[in-house]
Order: C-alpha cells, then structure tokens, then sequence
C-alpha cells in the first residue's frame, strides 16, 4: 500500500520561499528588563524575508526534496512495481486502459497508447476544430492576462491558441467533440481514478498551434504533491492528438525531459513523439517535464487534466 509522506507540499513550499534571519542584540547595559520585553533597537529591526523564486526554482527545490515520481507514486493505491502487484493485475478490471499503461506510468511517470479511441471519431473531432478554429473560437494563449483553470501557464513560453471545452455543455458541444469529452470523463477517468487518488474536477482544453514554428517551452503542469486530500494540484494529464498525416519534418512533437535521480544523473534519455492521430499520451502532471518543439504544419490537440 502507498503511505502518505507527512511533510505537504505546503510546508516544503514554506521552507523554500523563506530566508532565515538573526534576532537583534540584547542590551548590555539593562540588566533587570522582564523577559517579555518589548527591545527596539536603534536600527529598524530586520524582519523575516520571503525570496521571489520562479516556478523553475521552486520546481528544481521540490525536487532536490524528494524525487517527483515517488512523491506522485504515494497517490497510487498499491505500489505497482512489486510481484505481488503483478500477480492481481487480472483484479485491476481495467475499461479502457493496459496493464502495461498502467506499469509505465507508475515506473516511469508516462504512457502512450494509439488505439484508444475509434479513428472515425477522432477525424471528426478534428473537422469540428478546424470549424471552430474558422469560426474564432480560439484565443491566442498570450492575450489570456490569467486563467485559475490554469495557474501554470507562463504566456511568454507558448504560441498557440486555446478554447476551453465543458463535457457539461453536451447541448453546446459538438457531437464528436462531445463523444470524446465523454469517453474522458468516463471509461479512461475510471481506470485512473481505480488506481490513483483522484478527487477533483477536470479541465479540458483544446490547443492550435500554427504552422510557423508555434511551440511551448519546457514546462511541468502541477507541482508534485502525494497529498489525498489536495485538489488544487493536477495529478494527471491526458492529451489526445487530431493530426492526420503527421511525419518526420512537420515538427510539433512532444519533448518529455529525463528525469535525474538523487545522484543527477538521468534515470532516462529525452523522448519526442509525433502527434499523430488518435494517440494519446498520458502523464502524471506533477513529474513530467516537457515542451511543445517548433511545428511546421498545423497542430491540433485535446487536453484533459484530472485533479
């Protein structure tokens, strides 16, 4: 069973943004003052200060805490890398997903999967978004000032453009777009949330990226928490490709960043993917670093992320 590290993900935040700093002096020349003195000294008193740090800075100090993958393997309901775990994986009852999806995103923090969903709904799913990419549906992911849906994104480190969808609109959306956000919110969120602590909303997000060199620099999507009951970080995320015909040249692939063990060395090598078709590549939010590389050919995606 996963256990719960006690040290949250606040307190560490807490230690990271705060500097120590030194008591004045005690007066040498009064000798009976109560020991509930109130002292001022004849130079203002220094007061306790907080560091500005970047999201990169805070991120690089988690992690020297603790490593993300472990902290985000305590969410999990059972450790999965153990032949006991092996030996239930018939009782897991999985709709959707593979074991083998599962394993690799518990042992390495990310999965792809290309046939989740039926193509015919994913072709129709991407004329829907050429539509409402034709209709100005979507806004530049820079003109957006702030967003509490996404309180990660730095608008300076990405190109594309975004509409945010609600699988509650289902007389709004439309139909294969809803077919999707329903498949989402249903059989593969169940399969998640049968292994792993899931008790928040989820946000769903369709990017366009333009064909001349619209990309997204290295990011991560949540800070990495093992706290149940925290459903302010984003644990999971799902994005989902609608781009036919992508090959090698056409840019717009998903960079995934090795991770470094404790000794700073990589436990793994980069990986690109292309983002072709109907593959789905799911990732645990708080672990994964990874970027959006320059696309030379229109770019469409659908990401769902799971509190």
């Amino acid at each position: 069973m996963s256990t719960v590290n006690e040290d949250g993900l606040e307190s560490r935040i807490l230690r990271a943004a705060t500097t120590n700093t030194e008591l004045p002096d005690f007066p040498d020349d009064q000798s009976d003052l109560p020991s509930d003195f109130e002292y001022v000294p004849d130079e203002e008193e220094e007061v306790e200060e907080v560091e500005e740090m970047t999201e990169t800075e805070l991120l690089q100090y988690l992690d020297q805490q603790d490593n993300p993958l472990m902290v985000a393997q305590r969410l999990f309901y059972h450790e999965l890398n153990t032949l006991n775990a092996q030996k239930h994986e018939h009782d897991w009852k999985l709709k959707c997903l593979t074991t083998k999806a599962i394993e690799d995103l518990y042992a390495h923090g990310w999965t792809q999967m290309d046939t989740l969903l039926d193509l015919e709904v994913v072709k129709g799913l991407r004329r829907e978004a050429d539509t409402m990419l034709s209709n100005g549906e979507f806004t530049a992911a820079s003109e957006i000032k702030s967003n509490e849906e996404d309180p990660y994104r730095d608008t300076n480190a990405r190109d594309d453009m975004i509409k945010w969808v609600d699988p509650e609109n289902n007389n709004i959306n439309p139909p294969y777009l809803q077919k999707v956000l329903d498949f989402i919110s249903g059989s593969l969120h169940d399969d998640l949330a049968s292994m792993i602590r899931l008790h928040g909303k989820t946000e769903y997000q369709l990017a366009y990226y333009h064909p001349k060199d619209a990309q997204y620099e290295k990011h991560r999507d949540a800070l990495p928490t093992d706290n149940p009951d925290d459903t302010s970080q984003r644990r999971v995320t799902v994005i989902l490709y609608l781009n036919p015909g992508f090959c090698g040249g056409d840019g717009g692939e998903l960079k995934i960043f090795g991770n470094e063990n404790a000794q700073g060395c990589l436990d793994s090598a980069d990986r690109e993917i292309h983002p072709l078709l109907g593959r789905v590549v799911i990732f645990l939010s708080g672990v994964v670093d990874h970027a959006v590389l320059p696309a030379k050919k229109e770019r469409f995606a659908l990401t769902a992320w799971m509190r």
